[in-house]
């Protein structure tokens, strides 16, 4: 099945499990104590930093060509998508439809928008098709915030994780366009605020894009600057933590299948949806506990949950590269409708990306919260006041590094 993601033998680490277990936790320890001694005030300035690019550049992104090629583009690819999935052969051996989803698409937005930033909501062609479509517009309830991107992206979490034929083309046809049809239609209806805030797939994008080298300051100037300040840009709107945790969760589910424990229990659709939701329950609990013990520590009237969370994106673009990496590689190539050969990259290099991946997060995830600590934690309590994040931090990161090892 196309989603075995990665090899069998994912435990073959090119170093004991217990060392590399004690040396991701050491490398979040002592990132901590070094930002402590080195980083005594914010520093990050969000949408106010950045070195602008050349103005040539910032033309051909905002000139018409740009923007007409890259919608003909994203209508292009999801037509020859959907002709592929319902059309072509049944199976994913001779049909590439579902490599190219799960792994091109699903995957691949995290690359695409680490490297170019937020180009998916150009490249959408949900959005393009929705602003096509007259309609009286609504205004979008503030309050939903990103719930409707959660329930789009808890659908395909299921589809791909559980669903026992995920690998079906024609289920994927139809996944597909279901959800189309109903972002087109909400979309014309609420307008392209539904996009930045209700569809799952550009939401995500634009989380991972925060990451990104290049994005855009205050003043509109295409910039580029510290991937950090790009984080703060975030819009701190309801559900937002719950969205990220829900990644989170769906990747340890991920790692837990890949287990022979889960392997050997058989555990059928019901039991695979409980899995996840078990998951992504202790995911968020476990976050729920260190916000609780930070608490104490906060200046009056600062409300945690939102402006920590995008300190979390950093982990969940971590958590995505390890847990998907060797699966991008071998089944990645199906989608060029031919074999695949598992002799590009080896275990060795596997492991070692997977583990790469979780501790720079991590790392990162550790900087972009101190920064944010150090302004709102009360002056005598900086440090003792982000120790529950730091354990958080650091239980996240074994736990992520032992379930990629596959023990």
């Amino acid at each position: 099945m196309i989603l075995a993601h990665g090899l069998g033998g994912r435990s073959d680490l090119p170093v004991p499990l217990w060392l590399a277990l004690y040396a991701g936790a050491a490398a979040v320890v002592v990132s901590f104590f070094a930002l402590t001694v080195l980083w005594k005030k914010p520093k990050l300035r969000g949408a106010d930093a950045g070195r602008p690019l050349p103005e040539a550049l910032q033309r051909f992104a905002d000139g018409g060509f740009s923007r007409i090629a890259a919608r003909v583009l994203g209508l292009a690819l999801f037509a020859g998508f959907l002709a592929m999935a319902w059309a072509g052969p049944d199976n994913s051996a001779g049909n590439p439809a579902p490599a190219w989803f799960y792994v091109w698409f699903w995957v691949g937005l995290v690359p695409l928008s680490l490297l170019l930033g937020p180009v998916w909501p150009r490249l959408n062609p949900l959005r393009t098709i929705a602003v096509l479509i007259p309609a009286r517009q609504r205004e979008l309830p503030d309050r939903l915030g990103y719930l409707p991107a959660i329930v789009g992206l808890l659908a395909f979490l299921w589809l791909e994780l559980v669903f026992p034929h995920s690998d079906s083309p024609r289920a994927i046809a139809f996944f597909a366009t279901v959800y189309a049809v109903i972002h087109i239609a909400l979309g014309a209806v609420f307008g392209p605020r539904w996009f930045d805030r209700g569809d799952a797939f550009e939401v995500y994008a634009r989380l991972i894009a925060a990451l990104s080298p290049f994005g855009r300051r205050t003043d509109g100037r295409l910039v580029i600057r510290n991937p950090l300040d790009g984080l703060l840009t975030v819009s701190p709107a309801p559900w937002l933590t719950a969205l990220v945790l829900v990644v989170l969760g769906s990747t340890a589910f991920d790692g837990l299948t890949r287990l022979p424990f889960w392997t050997s229990l058989d555990a059928g659709v019901f039991g695979g949806t409980a899995g996840l939701a078990v998951c992504i329950a202790l995911t968020y609990g476990a976050y729920a506990g260190a916000i609780s013990l930070t608490r104490p520590y906060l200046r009056r009237g600062f409300d945690p949950y939102p402006a920590f969370a995008p300190s979390l994106i950093p982990i969940m673009v971590g958590y995505t590269v390890a847990h998907y990496f060797s699966f991008a590689v071998f089944s990645g190539q199906q989608g060029f409708g031919r074999a695949i050969d598992y002799t590009v990259v080896s275990a060795e290099v596997i492991a070692l990306v997977q583990i790469a991946g979780i501790v720079a997060g991590h790392v990162l995830a550790v900087t972009s919260a101190h920064d944010r600590s150090v302004g709102v934690l009360r002056s005598n309590y900086v440090k003792v006041g982000q120790y529950p994040m730091l354990a958080l931090m650091i239980g996240y990161t074994v736990l992520g590094i032992a379930l990629v090892s596959g023990s």
